[in-house]
């Protein structure tokens, strides 16, 4: 007797917060598909991407709030992860199909990445189906203005907690930098950008894409403040007006 087919397992990016900035393909999927997943930041299922999606008007029976610890040690989270990719499974199996959805796009700084690579492993067999999203840095700098790169120019985006060390050579190496999740070390950038020997442009945007959204231009306007988690700061050196770019 032949084994049934797995059904797809889609890794659906909705954008950094703004509805209108899902795309029409997420929209779509996440309409077609037989169950939604999505991860929660609070055990009372408080869900940034879940609100995302909320104006599409989906039905609430098809989704499934998974907690998740969001902190830097990722031991609870990986059984998490084994836990979910069995119940996705056991969907698959069925003919079910199955989105986790995430906000901005899944392979960047997503957990779905963990999810895709568990499923990989252990799974390789189930068809997996990527929708891209708008990420948080694009929105961000597009919010701010500020041009991302041109010609030659490398970027760098890096998790703040874990580049401040590092941030001389970076800006030394890229004309732009992205310091993703600043709120927790951000006193800390300010005291290393003091010490950088060449002027370096930079703004803070938080909750990108949302009505609570805030851009600052004069970052020692913040120092000592509390800051949101969704919260990232964009750096980039001053350059010399040239010829054609």
């Amino acid at each position: 007797m032949n084994k049934r087919p797995f059904a797809t397992f889609y890794g659906v990016g909705v954008g950094p917060g703004d509805p209108e900035l899902m795309t029409r393909k997420a929209a779509r999927i996440l309409a077609e598909v037989d169950w939604i997943f999505y991860p929660t930041e609070t055990r009372q299922g408080t869900s940034f991407s879940q609100r995302i999606i909320a104006p599409l008007g989906l039905p609430t029976a098809k989704c499934q709030a998974i907690y998740m610890g969001m902190s830097c040690d990722r031991a609870a989270d990986v059984k998490t992860y084994a836990t979910v990719v069995d119940d996705i499974v056991a969907e698959l199996a069925q003919g079910k199909s199955v989105a986790w959805i995430t906000q901005g796009d899944p392979l960047f700084y997503s957990t779905f990445i963990h999810l895709y690579e568990e499923m990989r492993r252990r799974f390789p067999e189930a068809p997996i189906e990527i929708i891209p999203g708008v990420t948080s840095t694009s929105a961000a700098a597009a919010m701010a203005h500020v041009p991302v790169s041109r010609l030659q120019e490398k970027v760098a985006v890096v998790p703040a907690v874990y580049g401040l060390e590092g941030l001389p050579h970076l800006l030394d190496e890229f004309a732009t930098v992205f310091l993703m999740k600043v709120n927790s070390v951000f006193d800390q950038l300010l005291d290393t950008l003091r010490c950088i020997p060449y002027a370096v442009h930079g703004v803070y945007v938080e909750k990108v894409g949302t009505p609570e959204e805030r851009v600052v231009t004069d970052l020692e306007t913040l120092r000592g403040q509390r800051l949101p988690y969704f919260s990232l700061v964009i750096l980039r050196k001053h350059h010399e007006p040239s010829g054609v770019q």
